[in-house]
């Protein structure tokens, strides 16, 4: 939510921008809610229907506070957008995906964007030269505190539920990369993934006809590249690695039968380049080998204009439009 720039004058300002967040917060939790449920993921669905019960309620609190306060409400403030961060987070991925998500990770993106409306307030309450206004951003910046606070101890609650009930998916692992073949090894297994879902969705799309065939030019790259490895390095993807990448192809294929909706193909096409790029950027940070660090930089980089092509291709059922 990127509200930081925005000029606040006078309470009407600020009250206006209060509101045009809780709506916009609505209208996002109702996506996620709608998102669930055509993802069969009924747990995370009501969590996120409960939150726009409640987000519905602060505005209803926010228009009779203003009423009672004679504050009329600014109609050229305009409507708020959530900005979704150009690289992959947890807070967005893992909450917004309906393979992923969870009451815990729904719990967390709540938290996440109740801070950042804290954060705004007080900046606001810190800076504003009118004393009204400052007043005003105080109110809100504790009320926010205070929805952050309650909604943390639900995440705590959900959080051991979902440790005793067992309920994590097999993620790639970047520490299991110890060498060239074993990030190969992912590469490859990603860009097949991509390139089965691609097909799938490019009737239609130039951009993701031409992606795919990137992409499987890059497989045949890489493939080639992890042969000479085994033949003239003795160099093969390890154990840990192989069984890593099994789990993952395992749990894809039973998501892949589980939920067969077109719009559910785009988001989890657009997850995993979003996870695909963490994944290799985590490589980066990690590895102590400076050929595979050299690799993963070249991935991540690959990864990131990936991302960049869906978003233009696929705009808002790619569910990480700006």
């Amino acid at each position: 939510m990127d509200v930081l720039s925005t000029n606040v004058k006078t309470t009407s300002d600020l009250m206006s921008i209060a509101l045009q967040a809780e709506r916009e917060a609505i209208r996002r939790y109702s996506i996620l809610a709608a998102t669930m449920r055509e993802g069969n993921n009924d747990t995370a669905a009501a969590l996120f229907e409960r939150m726009v019960l409640e987000e519905q309620e602060h505005e209803r609190l926010l228009l009779a506070w203003m009423l009672h306060e004679g504050i009329d409400e600014n109609s050229t403030v305009a409507a708020i957008t959530w900005r979704d961060p150009h690289i992959s987070t947890t807070y967005n991925d893992e909450a917004r995906d309906p393979y992923q998500s969870s009451p815990y990770r729904a719990l967390a993106f709540a938290v996440h964007n109740e801070e950042i409306a804290f954060r705004f307030y007080t900046h606001v309450a810190a800076n504003s030269e009118n004393k009204s206004v400052r007043k005003y951003a105080e109110i809100l910046a504790r009320e926010e505190l205070g929805h952050a606070a309650l909604l943390r101890a639900e995440r705590r609650l959900a959080f051991h539920a979902e440790r005793k009930a067992d309920r994590n998916e097999p993620r790639l692992d970047p520490k299991a990369v110890h060498n060239e073949s074993d990030l190969l090894a992912v590469a490859i297994q990603i860009d097949h993934f991509l390139v089965k879902e691609m097909d799938a969705l490019a009737k239609n799309s130039v951009e993701i006809k031409s992606l795919a065939r990137e992409i499987r030019l890059q497989v045949t790259i890489n493939e080639n590249s992890l042969y000479d490895n085994a033949m003239n390095r003795q160099e093969s993807p390890g154990t840990e690695i192989t069984g890593n990448l099994q789990q993952i192809k395992s749990y894809n294929a039973y998501m892949g039968e589980k939920a067969n909706a077109q719009s559910l193909k785009i988001q989890r096409l657009c997850a995993c380049c979003d996870r695909s790029f963490s994944f290799y950027d985590a490589v980066v940070e990690t590895t102590t080998n400076e050929t595979v660090m050299l690799a993963a930089q070249k991935l991540s980089a690959s990864a990131l204009d990936r991302i960049g092509i869906l978003k233009e291709a696929m705009g808002e059922e790619c569910g990480c439009v700006d």
